[in-house]
């Protein structure tokens, strides 16, 4: 029986047999994708890097205070970093759109449409990040001169739109921190206000000296009314009748000061409590007491360190938040630079692109691939034929 498969010889033979069509096609369209680039225009490769912003440390209003608590921070994804938003920023539609009718390249590019146009640019530029971390703006044009402009003002844009941002948010921040401020003025007058009133109804100036003085005067006054005491018993022991003057006047003087110390824990309205030992307690005729009765220094204390502490709260918001109106108002009229340029763009000196001798080298691997295929291909089907024209001349006969 005679043998059907295809040696590995007799493709070398097809090969061999065919070596002016693969390397006649193969040169042919070398040629000919040599000669088809030279239609493609010339274009010129501009590139300038810019240092990636760096991360803010500090933070503002509570977000800074909260910065310094012991809470893990939240990252939504690794992405969304400053350098991140400086890219995104350049590839915009609206970045691209500015710089299509800056340098009017709807017209240079041929473009029918704004959005053909910005196509096209986004085509002709690239931006991305470097293996060392700075960001790189490259743009391709036909000439050399205007891709470095393009390219550079890449920068200028995105400075720009950096400053808009940041003083169109802190002018934002300043409105909504003056309404709090006012909002905040109002309640510190009102807590001041309650302060002074509670002052004012008890005579609270310093509780701290006045409890002191208080204490040291009732300390005092008792001392006395015993020494008057140990005196009267004294006279008394010594035969004098407790009608006697001296007996009587130190009995008085005894009473005064126990009245003194009773004014002094109960306060001005001690006299209306009653008698004590059949006698009216006593009254000092005074317009003003600075004196807080011992009974009421605790409740008193207790009630001026509340309204003590609304105050020293509603002042240090307002510090706070003056504070944060005067670092919004520095910011909304910062015009300082947001962008560190590495290297400028430069007018380029060679052109980047089109790259023949890659484009005839492909076009040759591709027309050497294509030639062998069709060569054993068109064998294969010879040799199909001619099995096919044998099995049919053996059934025949």
């Amino acid at each position: 029986m005679e043998r059907k498969e295809i040696d590995i010889l007799d493709l070398f033979a097809a090969l061999h047999a065919g070596r002016g069509l693969i390397i006649g096609g193969t040169l042919f369209i070398c040629i000919l994708a040599g000669a088809l680039s030279f239609l493609i225009p010339d274009e010129f490769e501009a590139t300038l890097q810019l240092l990636p912003p760096e991360e803010q440390k500090q933070g503002f209003g509570f977000s800074d205070l909260l910065s310094a608590l012991p809470i893990p921070t939240l990252r939504l994804g690794e992405k969304g970093t400053p350098a991140d938003i400086f890219i995104a920023t350049l590839k915009s539609v609206q970045t691209r759109r500015i710089m299509i009718d800056k340098f009017n390249l709807k017209e240079r590019y041929e473009a029918e449409t704004m959005t053909d146009a910005v196509e096209m640019l986004a085509e002709k530029t690239i931006v991305d990040k470097s293996e060392e971390g700075t960001i790189v703006v490259s743009v391709f044009d036909r000439d050399p001169e205007m891709a470095a402009r393009i390219a550079n003002h890449y920068v200028v844009l995105l400075d720009s739109t950096n400053k808009n941002i940041a003083q169109g948010s802190a002018s934002e921040r300043m409105r909504f921190i003056r309404v709090l401020r006012t909002e905040g003025e109002v309640r510190l007058d009102s807590v001041m206000g309650n302060l002074q009133e509670f002052q004012s109804e008890h005579n609270a100036i310093s509780l701290e000296d006045q409890a002191r003085a208080v204490i040291g005067a009732a300390a005092s006054m008792q001392t006395d009314a015993m020494e008057l005491e140990i005196m009267r018993q004294g006279l008394l022991a010594s035969g004098l009748n407790v009608t006697h003057d001296k007996v009587k006047k130190l009995q008085r003087e005894i009473l005064l000061r126990q009245d003194a110390m009773t004014f002094l824990r109960d306060g001005l309205d001690s006299e209306s409590r009653g008698q004590v030992k059949g006698r009216q307690t006593f009254a000092l005729e005074m317009e003003e007491n600075l004196f807080l009765p011992l009974r009421d220094i605790p409740r008193v204390a207790q009630d001026y360190a509340i309204l003590e502490k609304d105050v020293l709260v509603q002042k240090a918001l307002m510090q706070l938040l003056l504070q944060q109106e005067a670092e919004s108002l520095i910011e909304s009229r910062n015009n300082t630079a947001t962008v560190k340029v590495l290297d400028p763009a430069l007018p380029p000196e060679i052109k980047a692109r089109p790259q023949r001798a890659l484009i005839v080298f492909i076009a040759g691997v591709l027309s050497l691939f294509a030639s062998i295929s069709y060569t054993l291909g068109a064998v294969y089907v010879r040799n199909l034929r001619q099995r096919w024209l044998v099995d049919r001349a053996e059934r025949q006969a």
